[in-house]
């Protein structure tokens, strides 16, 4: 019988949709940063590491139950901040050696603040990919979510990754301008991309939840939630603005869904860029249209919430 400490673990588990099939790997709890304004995920959480020979022992179980996985995120968030990570990774490696992909949550400025030297290491004990969350590329909307990094910190950041041979993949959070910036939102978080050319670009939508301190700066009108077709329209104006190669373009998330007259009307967009633009904006005009001309009421994971129709993000 494997012996898990069920107190060692908090539930729900966190870890980017695109992880649903990999081996999680607990190396630390919570978040060392924790002040973004939009994020419950760890609140009531104190960033502490994990020491190395819980992680090993945890590893060793994990391979009892999961012999051929072929891909490992390492949790919570920002793992490489640990020190011993390499050693982790490494260890990984060792007793899950059919696993080609391993990866982990990383802040922009935590890559940059490593350096080249430092990452070097880290990607050759065998960590193959980064997720960090840029957000925003628009320096106002930065500060409004209290993001801690600059536009020129998430380049930095996401440059080192690619200069030594990780795969990047950004996140950014559609409607985190609010009204007053979703123009400057999506226009920089473009240029943002297009400076560092990641290999993939994730869309999250934005929705305000209860208890978060986003909450707060919008009951104070600070933050003005925009509506769904707004959202559909940054994210056209996003994708318009971006000129990078070879990036997967990706709405892997169900916050990104619109629904209307009870029907799922749109799922988001995918597409390698530039090859796939085209196709996407055509996607995009047309649920817009669509839209435009529905008499029925059009909602969107934020109005669900609101509702109470939804209750887990």
């Amino acid at each position: 019988m494997l012996n898990f400490k069920i107190q060692d673990y908090d539930f729900p588990p966190y870890r980017p949709p695109n992880e649903a099939t990999s081996v999680l790997i607990r190396a630390s709890r919570g978040c060392p940063w924790n002040k973004c304004l939009f994020c419950t995920m760890y609140k009531s959480i104190k960033f502490k590491p994990k020491s190395l020979d819980e992680i090993k022992e945890d590893i060793d179980k994990a391979t009892k139950i999961y012999r051929d996985t072929k891909s490992v995120f390492i949790a919570d968030s920002d793992s490489l901040v640990i020190k011993d990570i390499d050693e982790i990774i490494r260890y990984i490696k060792l007793r899950f050696p059919d696993a080609n992909r391993i990866t982990s949550y990383a802040r922009a400025k935590t890559l940059m603040k490593l350096g080249s030297e430092r990452l070097k290491k880290i990607k050759k004990a065998g960590l193959t990919r980064v997720h960090v969350g840029l957000e925003s590329g628009d320096k106002e909307t930065l500060k409004l979510m209290n993001k801690g990094a600059t536009p020129e910190e998430m380049i930095a950041g996401g440059r080192v990754a690619k200069d030594v041979g990780l795969e990047l993949s950004f996140y950014i959070l559609i409607g985190a301008g609010g009204k007053d910036r979703l123009k400057e939102h999506a226009v920089e978080s473009a240029k943002v991309c297009n400076e560092v050319n990641p290999d993939f670009i994730r869309l999250r939508t934005l929705v305000v939840q209860h208890g978060s301190l986003l909450e707060r700066a919008m009951n104070s009108g600070q933050y003005k939630v925009l509506s769904p077709i707004e959202k559909l329209k940054e994210v056209k104006m996003l994708i318009e603005n971006l000129e990078v190669n070879q990036c997967e373009f990706a709405s892997d998330h169900f916050t990104n869904n619109i629904w209307a007259d009870n029907t799922v009307i749109y799922r988001g967009v995918y597409g390698i860029l530039p090859q796939e633009k085209n196709d996407m904006l055509n996607i995009l005009d047309y649920t817009l249209d669509f839209l435009s001309k529905t008499k029925g009421e059009v909602l969107d994971s934020t109005i669900l919430y609101e509702k109470g129709l939804i209750n887990s993000l």
